[in-house]
């Protein structure tokens, strides 16, 4: 009897002991998961000062820009809070603002000097519209911020581009491939959200041919490809950058079923963005502006210069594909919408600060 009752005290503390571990573990468990929470989001956000002066100086691709960002201020993302300023000057840097950026910085060079002198320039994001002034005549020396590019890049925090290829060509240029880490990619956009969305059965016209020439004169290879569209039929409007109102752009895009973008060169092509978010399929032969391998297409026979013939028998043979496919509009556009969005570019711009 003395036995089983031993045994039993031995038993119900064997128990407590058990007891009295797991009750500590889950205490402790709770204590760090709690601090880790408490560290997480009590976590200080960089706070990012976005100039949006910009936004006012006309309807071209830069103020599109800025004024997409704009549309969207205040802004929070998980490590990041951005917010707007009419102007920013160095004398915005006695602000809490851990950054600056300028997306369209109508800047002097006396400036940008006082922004060093006040040893604020670490704290500059700049771009995408700063440079280059021309695509082909880039590094100008008789323009100061081309002039003194690899200084400027080595004193502010970064400067903003669109893509790869516009980061090869001015670090290449300009002999700064060491400050490649002074590149930050985000992508252009807009805001652009049509209420309605025709369907591609009832638009009537099959493409826009859209022309940019501002670096590159390919308006002999653009009169060739036409040619051979014209020749099967197909009901083409041309669009020129530049000339064409947000009016005429809405009623082309929401009435066609295929954009080809022949462009020499783009950096950003908001406009082109703006025509996709009506469901427009897109043929270009800039890679970066292929968005979405079933809503865009990538031509590099487009910049053949002495034969259009296989560009036009590439991007023919799609369209007939597409075509017959009977594709969904509204599916078309809101992936394209879902990309081009302006709440990416300041998601982008966060994950490369932090």
């Amino acid at each position: 009897m003395k036995i089983i009752k031993k045994n039993l005290v031995l038993f119900f503390l064997l128990v407590f002991q058990i007891i009295f571990i797991l009750i500590v573990s889950i205490i402790n468990y709770r204590f760090i998961f709690y601090n880790k929470w408490k560290v997480i989001n009590n976590k200080k956000k960089i706070i990012i000062e976005i100039d949006i002066y910009g936004s006012r100086i006309g309807e071209g691709g830069p103020a599109k820009f800025v004024r997409g960002m704009k549309e969207l201020l205040p802004y929070n993302t998980s490590g990041c809070s951005f917010i707007s300023s009419e102007t920013i000057y160095p004398i915005n840097g006695k602000n809490k603002s851990d950054y600056f950026y300028l997306p369209f910085p109508l800047m002097s060079e006396s400036i940008y000097n006082e922004w060093i002198n006040t040893r604020r320039g670490s704290s500059l994001i700049i771009g995408p519209c700063f440079v280059p002034s021309y695509w082909n005549a880039f590094p100008n020396k008789n323009i100061w911020k081309e002039k003194r590019f690899r200084e400027i890049l080595n004193t502010i925090k970064g400067l903003v581009i669109h893509s790869n290829r516009v980061k090869d060509h001015l670090s290449t240029r300009s002999n700064t491939t060491d400050l490649n880490n002074k590149f930050i990619i985000i992508r252009a956009c807009t805001n652009l959200m049509p209420k309605y969305v025709n369907s591609f059965e009832n638009r009537s016209i099959d493409i826009i041919f859209f022309e940019k020439y501002p670096d590159l004169n390919r308006r002999k290879q653009g009169a060739q490809l036409l040619s051979l569209f014209s020749s099967i039929s197909k009901k083409i409007k041309t669009m020129r950058y530049g000339n064409y109102t947000k009016e005429e752009m809405i009623n082309l895009a929401n009435n066609t079923k295929f954009i080809i973008y022949f462009s020499f060169f783009d950096t950003g092509a908001i406009g082109l963005k703006e025509i996709q978010n009506y469901g427009v399929f897109a043929f270009s032969h800039q890679k970066d502006l292929v968005i979405d391998k079933t809503t865009s297409f990538y031509i590099p026979e487009l910049t053949n210069e002495n034969d259009m013939s296989r560009a036009f028998i590439n991007i023919y043979k799609k369209m007939e594909i597409i075509t017959n496919n009977h594709p969904n509009s509204q599916i078309i556009a809101e992936k394209n919408q879902k990309i081009n969005k302006c709440q990416n570019a300041l998601e982008d711009l966060c994950k490369a600060i932090i």
